[in-house]
């Protein structure tokens, strides 16, 4: 990555963990992509429950396969072969795990994590249940405020995920949003976490490369 770039997303990352701190989050930053699945495994005590998201910068990452091999017990929704019935019994399974593992849409410059989610089985963990909760984030979905999180979400992250999972909803087709009432909408909740009760519960970490949609 181009130096320029890498020192301006380090300055930008070591702003927000300032304000994350503030509203009682903690935030880490990681020059390398490679250094996430370790640094992630690290916060996880040995043989945790463990429960994720889906997450295209999991995936990127390594830490869907770093999770699957880790010293713990995964509460894996993604195993291959299973059913829906199982995968929704995993799903409600993961509300109570010890530590649940996700991406997250936008990180805004005051320290707010935003959400859009279609059934709500990512950020319902997020907000309760797990007792640690661990999210990561490439430095591109850092924005200046909520406004500009909508605005990427809805013109950028939606359409793009739409396509990828293989939704039939409009943005899929045309590459914007349509505010559509498509029964394959995927972005029917909005989420932001503005601060936490319990300091040592959610960790962010940010990481000096672009990262997911």
């Amino acid at each position: 990555m181009d130096q320029n770039v890498q020192w301006f997303y380090e300055k930008r990352a070591e702003s927000v963990i300032e304000v994350l701190k503030k509203n009682r989050m903690q935030g880490i930053y990681l020059a390398d992509a490679a250094q996430v699945a370790p640094t992630v495994l690290s916060l996880i005590p040995q043989g945790a429950s463990v429960a994720m998201g889906g997450s295209m910068t999991m995936v990127e990452t390594g830490v869907v396969e770093a999770l699957r091999q880790g010293p713990l017990r995964l509460i894996d929704r993604y195993e291959p072969g299973i059913s829906p019935a199982e995968t929704m019994a995993r799903l409600k399974q993961g509300l109570g795990a010890d530590v649940f593992v996700s991406g997250v849409n936008a990180v805004t410059e005051e320290g707010e994590l935003v959400f859009v989610d279609a059934t709500c089985n990512r950020v319902a963990p997020i907000l309760f249940g797990p007792d640690k909760v661990i999210l990561i984030a490439g430095c591109n979905k850092i924005v200046p405020n909520l406004a500009y999180a909508q605005e990427r979400i809805r013109h950028f992250v939606a359409p793009t995920n739409a396509r990828r999972i293989g939704r039939k909803t409009p943005c899929a087709v045309s590459g914007h949003c349509e505010d559509c009432s498509s029964p394959e909408r995927i972005c029917n909740a909005t989420v932001v976490i503005h601060k936490q009760a319990r300091p040592e519960r959610l960790t962010v970490i940010l990481v000096g490369t672009e990262l997911g949609y």
